[in-house]
């Protein structure tokens, strides 16, 4: 279960995105060879798009691939790099939970809106944010607590 919970944005983000792209390609298709545009086919792609999306910002939150000009940090000095290091997972924290919050807010107002094409609410495609911010949350502390172990030679 550990190994499956560690590679979930992997699993989940991959499949989602070739079921992105087998939509997409099946809509080109049935546009332009069978001149029938398939009504759902966008929506269900920018659907998918938004979960594959907040997926991937949270296998690089994991990953510590966040972008940085490392050019610069790493001609600070070592202290003041550190303190920086971690002014800014404090403030990914901080960000992280206000994105919850309001990702909250947005998912409530947005479930009585329906996706006609679809014919669901939008408050599923919302609701990705306030639980792949959680999600997001999660991998930052679960790094930042194995960076400090590895530091303390704890692990």
């Amino acid at each position: 279960m550990g190994k499956l919970f560690n590679k979930l944005e992997e699993i989940i983000g991959g499949s989602l995105f070739i079921v992105m792209l087998i939509v997409l390609v099946f809509q080109i298709f049935s546009r332009k060879v069978l001149n029938d545009p398939i009504i759902w086919s966008e929506q269900l792609a920018r659907f998918l798009f938004v979960y594959v999306a907040y997926l991937a910002v949270s296998l690089e939150i994991k990953n510590d691939g966040h972008v940085r000009i490392e050019y610069f940090f790493d001609k600070l000095p070592v202290k003041i790099r550190t303190i920086l290091h971690y002014i800014f997972q404090i403030t990914m924290g901080i960000v992280l939970i206000l994105l919850i919050y309001l990702g909250y807010i947005m998912t409530m107002r947005k479930l009585p809106v329906e996706i006609v094409s679809l014919n669901f609410s939008y408050g599923y495609m919302y609701v990705a944010l306030p639980v792949l911010s959680l999600l997001m949350l999660y991998r930052l502390i679960e790094r930042n607590v194995k960076e400090f172990r590895q530091k303390r030679g704890m692990e």
